[in-house]
């Protein structure tokens, strides 16, 4: 409550020496103070406070950093219209109170609007200036908040593929596809290198084409058919349309390897997964069966793909769990 009314009563202040600057240049010295005076503060904040709110509406039509050109475009003109049609009414506002003659400009009317506007316009700049400032400073941080979202899922990623478990898992599938199948046990190798040559070319890459991802599936998806045989289906049906939009990179193993992790598999009750678009969005589903070793959960894969969506669209990954099934929802990006 105090900072909201220490704000206004600034403003309040600036706006008063805005006018009394103002007065200074254009008008007379016996004239500085009057009601007047009071009217020209009125506009200064109404200026002010109007000119905010055009600059907010563009924020959420064109940012500074996404559109330069169009924006400065945009608010210039944007401004520049309101700032000319508030001035007009308050000098002829003015005009009526003084002399009453009911004309629309008059000599002094004339020789006074273009220097206030660009009196209201140099201020304007500023305030432009700043907030242009402000955006560039925040988009900064906003990149270095991803470079290390990014390097922590990074990361991640190579611990996950790299942990004993996961090592141990396929070395002892390996270990007895060389006895019962050399030829399968040679295309386990292959697969296997697949998926470890893929986590490290796109260990830098900030997105990914869907296409890709789902080739790196492939690959993964085999090493865990071999593991689990027919416990496990994977079903995928994508549209063509959509396989060369974008997302960030490791995004299906994360969430297939959740799959796998929380839920049991068996010939008798087989884990299902379902990978499919709809509407531009990548669907990734489980039919829920809870380990009875309940695997301690800290939803860090999850919160790192939401974090890493943030970074490029306002639109966050959705999360759906009625008990039966579990959905995840990814949109699917366009790069520019």
């Amino acid at each position: 409550m105090k900072t909201a009314a220490y704000r206004f009563f600034l403003k309040l202040l600036i706006a008063c020496m805005i006018a009394l600057l103002f007065k200074v240049l254009f008008f007379r010295l016996d004239e500085l103070f009057g009601l007047d005076l009071i009217i020209i503060s009125i506009v200064v904040v109404f200026l002010w406070e109007g000119n905010k709110k055009i600059d907010g509406w563009l924020n959420e039509k064109y940012s500074w950093i996404a559109y330069p050109q169009k924006r400065l475009m945009a608010q210039s003109i944007a401004f520049m219209l309101f700032t000319a049609i508030t001035l007009f009414l308050l000098m002829y506002t003015l005009h009526q109170i003084r002399f009453g003659d009911g004309r629309l400009m008059d000599r002094k009317m004339r020789e006074v609007f273009v220097p206030a506007q660009f009196f209201a316009l140099a201020f304007i700049a500023i305030y432009v200036g700043y907030n242009f400032f402000n955006s560039w400073k925040n988009s900064l941080l906003e990149v270095e908040k991803y470079k290390t979202q990014s390097a922590e899922a990074q990361l991640q990623n190579l611990k996950n593929q790299i942990n004993p478990h996961f090592l141990f898992n396929n070395l002892s599938v390996l270990s007895s596809l060389v006895y019962q199948n050399q030829d399968k046990a040679v295309n386990f190798i292959n697969e296997l290198s697949k998926v470890y040559r893929y986590v490290l070319d796109n260990k830098n890459a900030e997105l990914v084409s869907l296409a890709d991802e789902l080739a790196f599936l492939k690959h993964y998806t085999y090493l865990l058919k071999i593991r689990f045989e027919t416990a496990v289906d994977f079903s995928v049906n994508i549209a063509a349309e959509d396989e060369n939009r974008f997302l960030p990179p490791m995004c299906l193993q994360v969430l297939v390897e959740n799959t796998i992790q929380h839920n049991e598999a068996s010939l008798a009750n087989p884990l299902r997964v379902k990978i499919y678009t709809h509407d531009h969005a990548l669907v990734i589903e489980n039919n829920i069966q809870l380990r009875s070793d309940k695997v301690s959960s800290t939803k860090t894969g999850l919160k790192n793909i939401t974090s890493r969506y943030a970074y490029f669209v306002d639109k966050k990954p959705q999360i759906d769990n009625d008990g039966k099934i579990f959905k995840v929802v990814l949109p699917l990006m366009i790069q520019e």
